[in-house]
């Protein structure tokens, strides 16, 4: 029997019928150690981290719920909205003003409330509450952070973050063009002749496609870690193709520069792990590596588990953003 049992369901919000799963430590007590919200990345997720319309099968958030479960932990995680997630529009017209930028911190906002009912449907009262993004989750717990929903937050883990916006980190893939995506032109056909990878897709991507990735583009990571009052932990892998080192560097030096921050700030560095948390054998590279099943590295979460055990809501110093 698994230290840890798994309670599937979905939640409506804003026109979307969402999985979730609610992942409980066994045998439970009715004091946990912590409740966390886990807030997924970019790309079309499954409530297992898995990418279906890729063939991609990563499982990294069922793997991450499962492990910090064992170690005393409830964990909340739930799907994002697009083909193959299980997300289903049950009203077209609410639905597609959800599928936004905004849309996802109303979303995680959401989350936050269902896994606080949840856990009072089981009686369940947890010691803290932690929420915590993965990749473009993280800056989405971080606008979740310093918004009114969010500042009773005792906690926030920001998991491969970046710390620029999403065309910040495509240029450092991929090197040219996207200017045109910043400024809202059509990229040049002319342009996905040339070298680089991932240009080719941003020339056929839907105007929705593109006015997504300006919003999420104008949120400043480093201004968002700067703002926030809770006690944070970054976790940076150091075989991160996607979000290199550079990224968790800059948002720890950040977070530190907080009135308080330099206590309030924990940074968490595991050399040889990838984007999915993962160590990754080194024959194992490109979409392969992206989508190895082998289970997140138990150094990540065992480091939050040891971080989560030292923010006590009775003695969390939260800082003043000014």
């Amino acid at each position: 029997m698994p230290p840890y049992s798994e309670h599937l369901s979905s939640l409506r919000v804003s026109g979307w019928e969402i999985p979730t799963a609610l992942t409980l430590p066994t045998p439970l007590e009715q004091n946990v150690e912590s409740a966390v919200i886990l807030i997924p990345g970019s790309l079309f997720s499954d409530v297992n981290g898995d990418y279906p319309t890729w063939n991609s099968f990563p499982h990294v958030y069922a793997h991450l719920a499962h492990k910090l479960s064992a170690l005393g932990h409830a964990v909340f995680r739930f799907a994002k909205l697009g083909p193959g997630t299980g997300s289903v529009p049950v009203d077209a017209e609410l639905a597609a003003t959800t599928r936004t930028w905004e849309g996802r911190l109303i979303i995680a906002s959401a989350m936050l409330d269902a896994m606080r009912r949840a856990l009072d449907e089981q009686g369940i009262s947890p010691r803290r509450v932690i929420a915590a993004g993965h990749s473009e989750g993280s800056v989405v717990a971080s606008r979740l952070a310093v918004s009114a929903h969010g500042e009773s937050l005792d906690g926030v883990v920001l998991l491969a973050g970046p710390s620029v916006g999403i065309l910040g980190i495509m240029r450092e893939q991929i090197g040219f063009g996207l200017e045109h995506i910043r400024r809202g032109e059509p990229v040049p056909a002319e342009l996905g002749r040339g070298p680089g990878m991932g240009i080719g897709a941003l020339i056929s991507m839907p105007d929705e496609g593109r006015r997504y990735m300006r919003d999420v583009d104008a949120s400043d990571p480093l201004e968002l870690a700067r703002g926030m009052t809770q006690r944070t932990l970054v976790v940076q892998g150091g075989n991160d193709g996607s979000v290199p080192a550079h990224h968790g560097e800059a948002l720890r030096d950040a977070l530190r520069s907080r009135a308080g921050g330099e206590s309030n700030t924990s940074y968490l560095f595991v050399p040889d792990v990838t984007h999915m948390l993962k160590v990754v054998p080194p024959d194992v590279t490109g979409p392969d590596a992206f989508g190895y099943p082998g289970e997140t590295d138990p150094r990540v979460t065992d480091g939050i588990d040891e971080w989560i055990r030292r923010v006590a809501p009775a003695l969390a110093q939260k800082v003043s953003p000014h």
